[in-house]
């Protein structure tokens, strides 16, 4: 990235408002934040390259000694982005909220090419599917690198498009902070970075504010069915032959085993506990005023199993 890109991120930084979540509103970025996160987006590339580099070495993920010190990598990059896994009606429901709330200007919603199938220069399937939100627009925006804007409507059909096509939403913050929501990645098992590092660490993605519910009785098996097993990301579900096994203790609440269902056996509801609400209040993506309303919970729904 060459000193071109400098002024007018400058210009970007001092003349233009931005905009970051604030609770479960809209607040203005600051200089200081824009511009931190505005080299980071510079640098990403050849961070992605490095940790790819790390979780494709043998030697490291092929030793306990090599493993260890990946986890002792994950735990010191607390402050570089997480994500927290959603699923497609939750990623819809947040893109209209942003576009739609009153708030500073500046960009809401733009999208450009899988930043990991960028720098890693792998590219498969659907690309165009990095959505930059809030401040994070305006700065991928301005970089010149691809990104255009969009509306709340453009990116629904986006991410159906990325459900349809196996991905995992996850909606990416820095500083364990909701003012850096900067990002929805629609995660692959092959080329995304976020998830295979998590495969080896069970760092950088948390379990978003839903959860699978299954109803046994509905389930047709798997000689019928069977496509959640493969479809399922996180090992939450496994063959035995017959029946899927389910462990909800691993559902990361990403929905795509519902749609997989042909026998209609899962559905998605608010998750008991979610612990990463004080960063991202779950109202903002289960549609309710207020944690106590009548929206089915994973305890309350007794169809099934948890």
């Amino acid at each position: 990235m060459g000193f071109e890109f400098l002024l007018p991120a400058i210009l970007a930084m001092t003349v233009f408002a931005h905009v970051r979540m604030s609770g479960t509103g809209l607040g203005t970025a600051g200089p200081v934040q824009y511009i931190l996160h505005w080299l980071y987006a510079v640098a990403e590339p050849l961070i992605l390259r490095i940790v790819d580099r790390l979780i494709t070495s043998t030697g490291i993920t092929g030793s306990a000694s090599g493993r260890a010190l990946l986890k002792s990598i994950a735990v010191m990059s607390h402050y570089f982005p997480h994500g927290v896994v959603l699923t497609t009606s939750a990623a819809e429901r947040f893109m209209r909220f942003i576009e739609t709330a009153e708030g500073p200007g500046g960009a809401r919603i733009a999208v450009g090419p899988c930043v990991c199938q960028r720098a890693l220069d792998r590219w498969h399937g659907l690309s165009c599917k990095d959505i930059v939100v809030l401040y994070g627009a305006d700065i991928y925006h301005h970089l010149n690198i691809g990104y255009r804007i969009i509306d709340s409507g453009e990116a629904s059909r986006i991410l159906r498009e990325c459900r349809d096509a196996g991905f995992v939403h996850s909606l990416d913050f820095c500083m364990q902070s909701g003012k850096w929501t900067f990002v929805v990645c629609n995660c692959d098992r092959d080329i995304c970075v976020l998830y295979r590092t998590w495969r080896h660490t069970g760092k950088f993605l948390y379990p978003g504010p839903e959860i699978a519910v299954f109803n046994p009785g509905k389930c047709m098996g798997e000689p019928a069915c069977g496509l959640c097993i493969d479809r399922c990301l996180f090992g939450a579900i496994s063959s035995t032959g017959s029946q899927p096994a389910y462990d909800p203790s691993k559902c990361m609440g990403c929905g795509l085993c519902v749609g997989t269902c042909r026998g209609r056996a899962r559905s998605m509801a608010a998750r008991d506990v979610f612990l990463h609400a004080r960063i991202l209040p779950a109202n903002l993506f289960l549609g309710r005023s207020t944690a106590t309303d009548d929206r089915p919970t994973a305890t309350k729904n007794a169809g099934g199993s948890k």
